[in-house]
């Protein structure tokens, strides 16, 4: 989704950071300087420069020893996948810049995210997450005049290291499995075809949207006590006794609200966005009844100021988005085969299936404030970077000497 636009000959200065033309052949030295000094250049360089990004010690064998990963994590993820671990036996996180493309073909950002098209019931809403395609960078992008020689190696190591990583893990469980009945495996990068050109591109999905949701079961067995028995007139049924149960929660929540400590916590929450809120236009939530007023979480996706980005905004918000900064964790989900096969059953089904999966903790919009903060003069006259643009040696601190004018938002 590459812009196109070409900035008029009279144009002095682009209207958008990202908007700063491509380095040509025979252009002025001034322009080459004016590039490297450019919001997003130096977002880049400040990122590929922090703390966490992707560094060739990062993705080595001692930080991701191979012998230990991946494994369950089930007290500290809740869940049956298995998780890649650093060499200190913590949660392996990889932080990186990359291109996104919201109209992709694996973006699922609003207003249903990855929601089915029809049938929105518990199961459904329980699996809802955000769908972020994003693109490595390339020196055949558009913007690649913009890009730090730092940043491009660097996705070439994260397209590297996903790729090594899922051949560690087929190679050792297929050791002994003929290649016929080898499980079907969804892996860390996806296919893509741009523009005749084929590429990986990477999944990233947002935690859970929806998690303040009831247990599968409950209200499958009627909740009454003694004091109902008799009043009702009818038979009661799985239906009628969820709506029961919800009943008397709403009852217990009423009684609550006159505790002063109750009061003030709807007071603090009473700005949550819940799925009712969401915009619907196929009125697809509309039907959810009580679960309408289930709370939307929000992922860590922060704009160029670092201010939070909700999911109800994703669509309006997100559109024009072209760049960020993206931390990930990885798991896997092992489905082994069905016992019972017969000729009509999938390939995953007869033989099982391993899914790669890459989980955002955190999304930061680039170029972004507090990778352009300008220098200042300490007492002593000698020009240091300002200490809020995070993660800088020195060295590359000093390579983002800007004016305040050359940042625009």
């Amino acid at each position: 989704m590459a812009n196109s636009r070409t900035p008029s000959p009279e144009t002095t200065r682009p209207s958008s950071p990202l908007s700063w033309p491509p380095l040509r052949e025979g252009s002025p030295t001034n322009d080459s300087n004016k590039l490297t000094t450019s919001p997003l250049y130096l977002s880049l360089l400040a990122s590929v420069s922090s703390a966490g990004a992707v560094t060739k010690e990062a993705v080595g064998e001692k930080n991701i020893p191979m012998e230990n990963n991946p494994h369950p994590l089930l007290t500290q993820m809740g869940d049956k996948a298995e998780y890649w671990v650093n060499g200190s036996g913590d949660l392996l996180r990889l932080k990186f810049p990359a291109r996104l493309d919201f109209h992709g073909h694996y973006s699922h950002l609003g207003p249903y995210f990855n929601l089915p098209d029809s049938g929105l019931d518990l199961a459904s809403l329980k699996r809802a997450r955000g769908h972020f395609e994003l693109h490595f960078l390339s020196p055949d992008d558009e913007e690649s005049a913009q890009y730090p020689q730092e940043a491009l190696n660097m996705s070439r190591r994260v397209l590297e290291t996903l790729s090594a990583l899922t051949t560690e893990v087929e190679d050792v469980r297929n050791a002994s499995v003929p290649q016929s009945e080898q499980p079907v495996i969804s892996a860390f990068l996806r296919p893509c075809s741009l523009n005749e050109q084929d590429n990986f591109v990477l999944l990233v999905q947002s935690e859970p949207l929806f998690k303040d949701l009831p247990n599968d079961n409950q209200g499958a067995v009627p909740r009454i006590s003694h004091s109902d028995i008799g009043k009702s007139k009818e038979l009661l049924s799985p239906s009628k006794a969820k709506i029961l149960a919800q009943r008397k929660e709403q009852q217990a929540a009423s009684r609550n609200e006159g505790c002063s400590a109750a009061s003030v916590l709807k007071a603090i929450y009473s700005d949550v966005t819940r799925i009712g809120d969401l915009y619907d236009p196929d009125s697809r939530y509309s039907g959810l009844g009580t679960l309408r007023k289930t709370k939307v979480e929000c992922p860590d996706v922060r704009d160029g100021q670092g201010a939070l980005i909700h999911p109800c905004d994703y669509r309006t918000k997100l559109q024009q988005a072209r760049f960020v900064e993206v931390e990930i964790y990885l798991k896997l989900w092992s489905i082994p085969a069905k016992t019972k096969v017969n000729y009509m059953m999938s390939d995953r089904d007869k033989f099982g299936s391993r899914n790669y999966q890459i989980v955002m903790r955190r999304m930061q919009l680039l170029p972004c404030t507090v990778y352009l903060k300008p220098t200042v003069l300490d007492p002593k006259g000698k020009r240091k970077a300002s200490e809020e643009a995070v993660g800088q040696s020195a060295q590359k601190k000093s390579n983002m000497v800007i004016d305040d004018m050359d940042i625009n938002f």
